[in-house]
């Protein structure tokens, strides 16, 4: 199930070496390499959402 998340909802902190991720109901370490690449990935998704919000807000049949 898909749940929009607030930005408090995540707590991403350096952890001995690694990338802790903890929400509720999730831990995850990711090494460097994984975290850097997901930072790519969500600044690219980010970068999309934004431009699909202009584009639905300038025109929303074009969505």
């Amino acid at each position: 199930m898909a749940e929009t998340l607030r930005p408090d909802a995540l707590e991403i902190t350096a952890f001995e070496g690694r990338v802790l991720v903890e929400a509720r109901g999730l831990a995850a370490t990711l090494d460097v390499e994984a975290a850097s690449a997901l930072s790519d990935k969500l600044l690219a998704a980010c970068s999309l959402a934004r431009l699909q919000q202009h584009v639905a807000i300038e025109d929303p049949s074009a969505l």
